[in-house]
């Protein structure tokens, strides 16, 4: 077995091959509609393996785990979390490819090739997209091309609450809230769907209900820190972890939300969280075997390092009215060209250029 060193320090390819694996899974849900596989009798088992949203989900287990285990490396260095430090470094990684998408939607909608308005740029720049409901009704076109930016708005939001709570309260305090955050947080979407009517398509994508999925990776930190991953390595049985947790989020969650009303805003969230916790955890205490290596590989690795470009332009190509007259396939080919040229031009670039004006050195993830 391979030794993991606490608190990660570097990059870990097969958590980038996990990356690699959510970005498949969401470019495959919104592809659906449009592959005709999705229309044949295998379309039920094929949906429920194939889930955009558990692959968003892993997404935000994985930040979770990743952004709390870079402030606690920090902390244990040098005694502090700076918060400047902590915003420079998200500046560097969000905001370039970002906002170069929301250009290139103002640009297109100046050419009249896309249908947006004022208020759909407002809020999805502010990153406000998860609570657009509130306020205003998106059209169709907005919703295709912008839509996706929810998962964004969280996690800006997640980042201007979490650090802060570590500095103002403590690490130990931070924990308490942490654990508190994955039991109330699904109680609020209850609330939030009964109280709030106008937010219930959007119960899993606000902060104050859906945030418990970042949550459990911040916890998962907390577990890594506390030593559970000596305790893994000890597990007889810890070659089945993996296979219980596909069995756990591809068999029995379509299940509970078939047999269970209201299933998929409370229980299966939680069971999707859990299984990726223990997954994270089978692959950080040492474990190999082939799905390790799948995740290790070279293609993995770097559809993973394209994950967040690829996240963002994919929904243009995919979804856009625009683009319906091209084959799926080639609307898929043409978002990966997309970010790679904007991975290769504006990321990297521009993430070494916004250190530099920081005098901030490179962050682990």
């Amino acid at each position: 077995m391979s030794k993991i060193k606490w608190p990660i320090t570097g990059r870990i390819p097969y958590l980038d091959g996990l990356r690699a694996f959510s970005i498949a899974l969401v470019v495959i849900g919104h592809s659906k509609p449009y592959i005709p596989f999705f229309k044949t009798r295998f379309a039920p088992l094929a949906d429920s393996v194939l889930d955009g949203h558990f692959g968003v989900r892993v997404f935000f287990v994985l930040s979770g785990f990743l952004i709390t285990t870079l402030l606690f490396g920090e902390e244990d260095k040098t005694g502090r979390i700076s918060i400047t430090g902590f915003y420079e470094r998200r500046i560097a990684r969000i905001f370039p490819a970002f906002y170069l998408y929301i250009l290139t939607l103002v640009v297109l909608t100046l050419l009249h090739s896309v249908d947006l308005h004022w208020p759909d740029f407002v809020t999805a720049s502010t990153f406000l997209w998860n609570y657009q409901s509130l306020w205003t009704s998106p059209s169709a076109a907005a919703s295709e091309i912008l839509g996706h930016l929810w998962t964004l708005s969280l996690e800006e939001q997640f980042y201007l609450v979490w650090p802060a709570t570590l500095i103002l309260l403590g690490r130990k305090r931070g924990g308490q809230i942490a654990v508190g955050s994955i039991l109330v947080f699904p109680v609020l979407r209850v609330a939030s769907y009964f109280l709030i009517p106008a937010t219930r398509g959007q119960l899993m994508m606000m902060f104050h209900t859906g945030a418990d999925m970042i949550m459990w990776g911040a916890m998962a930190a907390y577990l890594c820190k506390d030593g559970i991953l000596d305790r893994f390595k000890t597990l007889k049985f810890r070659g089945a972890i993996p296979w219980l947790c596909g069995f756990g989020v591809f068999v029995l969650r379509p299940v509970l939300e078939a047999k269970i009303r209201g299933a998929e805003v409370v229980i299966t969230p939680t069971l999707e969280c859990v299984c990726i916790v223990a997954f994270i955890f089978w692959l950080l205490s040492g474990e190999m075997g082939i799905v390790r290596r799948v995740l290790e590989s070279w293609p993995m690795v770097q559809l993973g390092l394209l994950s967040y470009s690829l996240y963002l332009w994919q929904q243009l190509f995919i979804l856009s009215e625009a683009t319906q007259r091209f084959s799926i396939y080639l609307r898929i080919l043409g978002a990966l060209v997309a970010a790679v040229v904007s991975y290769r031009l504006v990321e990297i670039p521009s993430r070494a250029k916004i250190r530099g004006w920081f005098a901030q050195s490179k962050p682990a993830h």
